[in-house]
């Protein structure tokens, strides 16, 4: 091994441990669980599994963080036999084929191993004719192996009977045994434990029938790599009937001797382990009160202070548990060997109960840990959230960087120099100097003195010097993520959480101790550097990797207030153009910015071009001098200037890959990925770029009304509006280069695009003669979408790509265990939100056809392609209203078209593409909805824009009832039945209203001056006086006339706000819903024609209140709106229908299986539900009225949130959901498993109140039911 260079990481050989294991099924959680765990302890790094019984249909998953990759070989139609090939992730494992028999006995998989080849064979031998399997599946191992083979497995035979058995008599016919050594020496291959072990007899199963040990479980490796055995084992039998057999194989592989520390957060449940920690900062703090030392270095000692007693702690404990199961596997390996020799059977009794001591000692570990892991499934699963989105992945992120070209060239699996090959690349990255040294700050200065756009005045900056309180790092810890990864100090944000209270007040300190002089220690500014690939990109390349800087939590608290200071004032400090990571501005604001220019110059003269250029590594460019002197020119306090340069002052970073930690290095320039700051940051480092476009009257863009437009920024995407391109692309590049020199940005212009809207052919040859841009032939991507040349193609290579690649999506997670709930969820969190987005960035007109389409391929994923149980129509109802809040994707369409005419009205957002759409038509848009619909211009509907949010408005504006003609919306200005317009002076009177409309001059149900509804104005002038009368005779021609004094909408209300509004989209959703589909669910009419009395609306929206939000768990969330939406068919349904002879009821076969007699009427499910009610009683007493309106529906003289905090709640859904478990069957549900189900959903809740904090709520609700099990009551019902 060479010798490692300095400052490389010190790196020691790794062995690759291979298992070999029969462990007779693993159906059961607790088996796959403690499977796992076992190979995790003893570090393997391959496991042979053999017998795994899962049926090739709809087999478990056996994969976890620890083993991620698995290759399986399942029986087909069975539950029997059954290989698997699990590697672990600590393996860099490169698949490249896979051999199975396909009969459940041989997986074989081939693939490299830190650049080696290896073939790993698993098999599982028949009980008879062993020799026939073998040598057929060897022949073809033959064909398949390359590298280093390594055959395993149950080989259901002793090789040599008389070594390898202990009753050393040859059960088998000697001609199986000379087939298989005949095969076996066909290839080379070697017993390794024999040959390890040429004189030792030891055993691998215990048939307790013969009474007789024999060795079935072998490893075989081609005689030329015996050199690479380091050693070879059988252990101890412990939970399977078979032991399992271990190899270490010596390998390419090496690891780094030290390791990065990092909280265990699970230590934090520990109620013990935290008042030992919690004491311990009190102290430390105590005795560093007044102390001279500097209060970041204080704090940063205390890290150092904490790790050792987490360490120490954690060791302590785990040494504990150790201890015992160690002991306990030595007996047993000692009694297996005694056993072997002796045969007695109380030395086999000896061992059973060696055995039995292990499991119990196991058991609880393993039985809490299936528990964890069931609560977090069952309040997670068909839920909106992180693990549905992992189910969905098709491919696991691959982190681990196999090789890498070196600056010489040099392609290299080293890890050393892997890790050294980055660090060299970063540091190159963060420490770059433009040729001729970096410039002068005069310089800097001089450039910037023009460029500021706005200066904050002493007023506005005086909030971010003010010192950090108490409260805003509470705020910004809140709003911190748990289980993010940590920096190198290995303290995640739970710890701060945990004892925020200890922490916080001395944080604030160390904040507020930056200003006055005193420095972040430079741990605490130090960060680990991690990469991940980029899709698509050269692999070998250092440059495709995306560097993520972990960085401490407390810096990131730090920045995050910071942050939180900033955001109000940025919308002052960066103009318009600049649409990324500023408050109030949105990505859409720059597509349709640049779609109202496409439109344009298509029905312009004037020659235009797109421009979206392409900045290398734009954030990790940027310029510290640069950066601080913008910021300072913005007029930002000292103090908050003081505090950035903290974080900026002589930070570091190692690059960790591979587990190797490169050098640290400094860093010198670029904003952090990762720092809450850095996208603020950098917007306000590229706010003189922009302003030097605007200001360069060379470079050229189109009019609108008020603005010119040349450039559009999404963060470091920028788009240019060229219309002059011949002079102006190279003044654009002129200007990239004097920013560049000053900032350290860099332009790619081989991989900058364009895209010709009407520039002629000779012109475009010219021009890509000149510069070396990519020249796009009809569309180019920006933001996630595709511009083209014809705004009419935006619908095709838009929305129809997207929803081809839903529909594949679609298809890809047909097959995946999810329920209808599940399928919803993915509706929500999947579908809705790519669609959404371009609903949002190109609002153009979409046929109606596509959302048949859309909505008919949904409906057959979530019902899998059968009969709708529920209409589309009531699934999208709000859940208060009866439905599942399925999202309606046309009126989503609808939605985002009427919040643009929220925008137009109220004017509160003032994007760019307003100042274009204004112009585009004869008349504003704002006054283009309120106006006679006789007298909107053509031209109007004719753009692609413009005319998709009027079509939009003219289908709904009716039949949702948001407005009418006239409307006290009516505009007074720029309208063609009212030419007079407003005169100036009487326009002052009404403040700073966008538009003068109707309801300025109504008061009540009376039209009324202005002047008059103010005392104190001046007297109106005669032009005033004159200009009102023309004004009340407008208003008093309308036709219906009546409907100027009425009630606003709340459309016309959203209109009118001045103000951005909130999820605007979601905000006008809901008031869609609330006017189309008004009528009740259909099932609600059943229900009260079943029960004999009306329901109330009251009555309604309690049972869906109590329905999905009366548990945690989706189960019993979908059971009961299942029941309330008469979900389940019963037999007189299927009876009608034509699918059942009879409609008699399969319980009591007496009478019509009616929805109400299976749920409540038949006598076989009417005692079930009377124990329910004694219960009841007996547990809450709650008298509650034995009607299936209060048992199934809910409906009691209870308020919903005191039903939700009873246990009478959780008693009912479970009653309800062992019944439909009994659907179609004879058997009724009884109270022994309604009492379990209770325990479990007890159980469950019990977790999730402990990880949420929550113990003293959840301990009074469940206090009476748990007093009720251990009673005697209970005891005397189940017997």
């Amino acid at each position: 091994m060479p010798r490692p260079g300095p400052g490389a990481a010190v790196l020691v050989p790794v062995d690759l441990k291979l298992v070999s294991y029969n462990v007779r099924g693993l159906n059961k959680p607790e088996k796959r669980r403690r499977l796992l765990r076992d190979m995790a302890s003893l570090h393997a790094s391959i496991v042979f599994v053999q017998e795994t019984h899962f049926c090739s249909t709809t087999p478990p998953s056996l994969r976890d963080r620890r083993f991620p990759l698995g290759y399986f070989d399942h029986a087909p139609e069975s539950k029997s036999r059954g290989t698997a090939i699990l590697i672990s992730s600590s393996v860099p494992f490169v698949h490249s084929e896979t051999y199975t028999a396909g009969d459940g006995r041989c997986v074989f998989v081939k693939g490299t191993i830190g650049g080696a080849v290896y073939t790993l064979a698993n098999v599982y031998l028949p009980n008879v004719g062993q020799h026939r399997y073998l040598a057929k599946r060897l022949h073809i191992l033959e064909s398949f192996a390359e590298g280093t083979l390594i055959l395993g497995g149950d080989f259901n035979i002793p090789m040599v009977p008389r070594e390898d058995s202990s009753s050393a008599r040859q059960r088998t016919p000697h001609r199986i045994l000379a087939g298989i050594h005949r095969s076996l020496r066909a290839l080379r291959l070697v017993d390794v434990w024999r040959a390890l072990n040429p004189t030792v007899r030891d055993f691998t199963y215990y048939s307790s029938v013969h009474h007789t040990y024999t060795r079935l479980d072998y490893f075989f490796v081609p005689q030329f790599d015996l050199p690479l055995v380091r050693e070879s084992t059988i252990l101890a039998t412990t939970w399977s009937d078979h032991a399992p057999v271990v190899l270490s194989l010596s390998s390419p592989l090496l690891r780094p001797r030290d390791t990065l520390w990092q909280l265990n957060e699970s230590l934090l449940s520990d109620p013990g382990l935290v008042t030992r920690v919690d004491e311990a900062l009190t102290n430390y703090f105590a005795d560093h009160e007044r102390t001279e030392v500097p209060l970041p270095t204080v704090w940063e000692s205390h890290k150092a202070m904490i790790r050792g007693l987490l360490i120490s702690l954690a060791s302590r404990k785990k040494k504990e548990q150790r201890r015992e199961l160690e002991a306990l596997h030595s007996d047993i390996r000692r009694l297996e060997r005694t056993h072997q020799e002796s045969g007695l059977d109380d030395t086999y009794t000896e061992l059973i109960q060696a055995r039995t001591r292990l499991a119990n000692a196991l058991n609880p570990q393993l039985q809490r840990a299936i528990l964890r892991t069931k609560c977090y499934f069952t309040l997670h699963e068909d839920k909106p959230g992180r693990l549905l989105a992992r189910l969905l992945k098709q491919q696991r992120r691959r982190t681990y960087v196999p090789e890498i070209r070196t600056l010489t060239g040099k392609v290299t699996p080293d890890p050393n120099e892997i890790a050294r090959s980055f660090r060299e690349y970063y540091s190159a990255l963060y420490n770059s100097v433009e040729d001729g040294g970096p410039p002068s700050m005069e310089l800097i200065d001089n450039f910037l003195a023009t460029r500021i756009p706005y200066r904050l005045t002493k007023e506005q900056g005086a909030p971010l010097s003010s010192p950090v309180t108490t409260e805003e790092v509470s705020v910004a810890l809140k709003r911190q993520k748990n289980g993010k990864a940590p920096g190198p100090d290995g303290l995640p944000a739970s710890y701060y959480k945990k004892f925020g209270d200890t922490l916080i007040p001395h944080m604030v300190q160390v904040f507020n101790a930056l200003l006055t002089g005193q420095e972040f220690h430079t741990h605490s500014l130090s960060a680990t550097m991690v990469v991940i690939p980029k899709e698509g990109k050269d692999p070998l390349s250092c440059a495709s990797y995306r560097p993520i800087s972990l960085l401490n939590s407390d810096i990131k608290l730090f920045a995050s207030v910071l942050a939180n200071r900033l955001h109000p004032l940025a919308s002052l400090l960066v103009r318009r153009d600049q649409v990324g990571f500023i408050p109030g501005r949105e990505a859409r604001d720059g597509t349709i910015r640049t779609l109202n220019v496409l439109h344009l110059a298509r029905h312009s003269e004037t020659p235009t071009l797109l421009l979206s250029t392409d900045a290398e590594k734009a954030f990790d460019r940027v310029s510290w001098p640069f950066l601080f002197s913008t910021l300072r020119a913005m007029n930002l306090p000292v103090e908050f200037i003081n505090w950035i340069a903290a974080l900026y002052r002589e930070p570091n970073a190692r690059v960790r890959v591979n587990g190797v930690l490169s050098d640290s290095f400094r860093i010198q320039n670029g904003t952090r990925q990762g720092c809450p700051l850095s996208p603020l940051l950098f917007a306000l480092s590229l706010e003189p770029l922009l302003e030097s476009v605007r200001q360069n009257v060379k470079i050229t863009g189109l009019e609108g009304t008020r603005e010119t437009h040349k450039v559009s920024a999404y963060a470091d995407d920028l788009i240019f509006y060229i219309t002059n391109p011949l002079i102006t692309l190279p003044e654009i590049v002129t200007e990239f280069q004097k920013y560049g020199a000053l900032s350290n940005l860099k332009l790619n212009l081989e991989k900058s695009e364009v895209l010709n809207l009407t520039v002629q052919e000779s012109t475009e040859r010219h021009l890509r003669r000149e510069h070396p841009f990519i020249w796009c032939n009809t569309k180019m991507r920006y933001l996630g979408i595709w511009l083209t040349k014809q705004t009419q193609d935006l619908y095709r290579e838009n929305f129809l790509l997207l929803w081809e690649a839903l529909r594949r999506d679609l298809a890809a997670w047909k097959p995946l265990k999810i329920s209808w709930f599940g399928k919803i969820s993915i509706l929500k969190m999947n579908v809705l939100p790519r669609l959404l987005y371009l609903f949002q960035t190109i609002p153009v007109y979409i046929p109606p056809a596509y959302f048949t389409m859309v909505q008919s391929d949904c409906s057959k994923f979530v019902w899998n392609n059968s009969r709708l149980r529920i209409s589309f129509q009531t699934m999208t109802r709000p859940k208060g209203r009866g439905g599942l809040a399925v999202p309606d994707f046309r009126l989503y369409y609808r939605a985002t078209h009427l919040l643009r005419i929220v925008e137009w009205t109220g004017g509160g957002r003032h994007a760019l593409w307003q100042d274009l759409e204004l112009g585009a038509t004869p008349h504003p848009t704002g006054v283009l909805p309120w106006m006679d619909p006789r007298r909107r211009s053509p031209q109007a509907l004719k753009h692609p824009l413009v005319g998709a949010t009027l079509r939009v408005w003219l289908a709904v504006i009716q039949r949702c009832s948001l407005s009418s003609y006239p409307s006290p919306l009516v505009p007074l200005e720029r309208n063609p039945d009212f030419q007079v317009g407003v005169h100036p002076r009487l326009r002052r009177r009404l403040g700073g209203a966008p538009v003068v409309r109707a309801l300025h001059f109504l008061s009540g149900p009376d039209l009324s001056p202005p002047w008059e509804r103010d005392p104190q104005a001046a007297p109106p002038t005669i032009l005033e006086r004159f200009n009102y009368t023309q004004i009340s005779h407008y208003l008093l021609s309308l036709p219906a006339r009546h409907r100027l004094v009425r009630s606003h909408t709340p459309f016309e209300d959203l209109a009118l706000n001045t103000r951005p509004i909130s999820h605007g989209i979601s905000c006008i959703y809901r008031l869609l819903q609330t006017t189309i589909g008004d009528t009740s669910p259909s099932f609600e009419h059943t229900w009260d024609e079943m029960i004999g009395s009306p329901i109330t609306e009251d009555q309604w929206k309690d049972s869906y209140e109590l329905a999905h939000r009366g548990s945690p768990q989706t189960r019993l969330q979908s059971n009961s709106y299942k029941v309330l939406a008469l979900w389940y068919c019963t037999l007189a349904l299927l009876f009608r229908i034509g699918l059942r002879l009879t409609p008699n009821c399969w319980r009591c076969d007496g009478a019509s299986g009616s929805y109400l007699h299976v749920w409540w009427d038949c006598p076989g499910i009417s005692p079930f539900w009377r124990q329910i009610k004694d219960t009841l009683m007996e547990v809450t007493s709650l008298d509650l009225p034995f009607t299936p309106g209060t048992f199934l529906l809910t409906h009691t003289t209870c308020s919903t949130e005191s039903l939700r905090k009873s246990v009478a709640l959780p008693m009912l859904m479970t009653a309800r959901l062992l019944i439909a478990r009994c659907w179609g069957q004879t058997a009724t549900p009884s109270y022994r498993a309604w009492l379990t189900c209770m325990e479990e959903v007890r159980t469950l809740e019990d977790l999730m109140a402990r990880v949420r904090d929550t113990m003293e709520g959840h301990l009074r609700k469940w206090f009476h039911w748990c007093s009720y099990v251990s009673s005697n009551v209970c005891r005397t019902r189940l017997s």
